[in-house]
C-alpha cells in the first residue's frame, strides 16, 4: 500500500515518513510532498486565498492518485487548519488523516489546556476543532515560529529549551490551571523531551493516534 506524507516543508514532510517508516512502511510505499520549501513560505502560503490553496493541493491529490496511492498523511498541523482537507477528502475520494481529527476526538478529555502552535493559523485551526469536541473548553495558546525555524536549522533540543526558557514557560502555564499542553506543530516531537525535563504536566503528542487512524483507513 502506498501512503502520501504531506507538510509544509521537506523538514516536516521527512518527519512524517520517518514516523512512518518506524512504525512498518517501508521506503518505496512512502511519496513525499512538501508544499514549501521553508517555514516562512509556508506561512505565505497558508494566508494566501482559499481557492489557490485548494487548487495547489488538489494538484498533488491527483499526481498522488496517478501513482496508486489512497491514502494521504497531513503531517502538518497549520497547514491542516489553513486548508478545509474534509472537503478536499470528499471532493477527491480520497482518504485523508490529519491532526485536527484527533484534537476534535480528545477535547472532552479536558477542561483547560495549552496549546503549541507553529503560527496563528495552525492554533485557530486547532480552537475550532477542539471547540467541535467540546464547546466548554478553555484554551491557553502560544505560536513558536520561532522554535520551527530553529529545528529546521538542526539547532539542539537542549540549546532551543535553554533560549526559549522552557522552564520558565510551563511554569507559567502550570500556574494557570492548564491540564497539558499540546504539542500543536509536527516539528515539536523534537522538543518533546526536553519539555518534559522542565514539566510534570501531561504532554500531547498526536502522533499515535494519527498512526491509528491510517491504520484504519488503509
Amino acid at each position: 500500500m502506498k501512503i502520501a506524507v504531506m507538510a509544509g516543508t521537506p523538514i516536516d514532510t521527512n518527519m512524517g515518513a520517518v514516523l512512518l517508516e518506524k512504525n512498518g512502511f517501508s521506503e518505496g510505499e512512502i511519496i513525499r510532498i512538501p508544499i514549501s520549501e521553508n517555514p516562512v513560505k509556508q506561512t505565505i502560503f497558508q494566508t494566501s486565498e482559499t481557492e489557490y490553496k485548494e487548487k495547489v493541493i488538489n494538484g498533488h491529490v491527483d499526481n498522488i492518485k496517478k501513482a496508486d496511492c489512497n491514502v494521504l498523511f497531513v503531517y502538518c498541523n497549520s497547514l491542516s487548519g489553513a486548508v478545509d482537507f474534509e472537503k478536499l477528502e470528499k471532493k477527491n475520494n480520497i482518504k485523508i488523516v490529519t491532526p485536527m481529527q484527533i484534537y476534535k476526538e480528545i477535547a472532552g478529555k479536558y477542561k483547560k489546556i495549552a496549546v503549541f502552535a507553529a503560527n496563528a493559523q495552525g492554533l485557530a485551526g486547532i480552537e475550532n476543532a477542539m471547540f467541535k469536541g467540546n464547546s466548554e473548553i478553555n484554551i491557553t495558546g502560544m505560536t513558536f515560529l520561532e522554535i520551527v525555524k530553529e529545528i529546521e536549522k538542526g539547532t539542539l533540543p537542549e540549546v532551543i529549551a535553554e533560549k526559549f526558557h522552557f522552564g520558565k514557560l510551563t511554569e507559567y502555564l502550570k500556574n494557570m490551571e492548564n491540564e497539558a499542553i499540546l504539542l500543536g506543530c509536527t516539528h515539536f516531537p523534537y522538543i518533546e523531551s526536553e519539555i518534559r525535563k522542565k514539566s510534570d504536566m501531561e504532554i500531547i503528542n498526536p502522533s499515535q493516534e494519527m498512526l491509528e487512524k491510517i491504520k484504519q483507513k488503509s
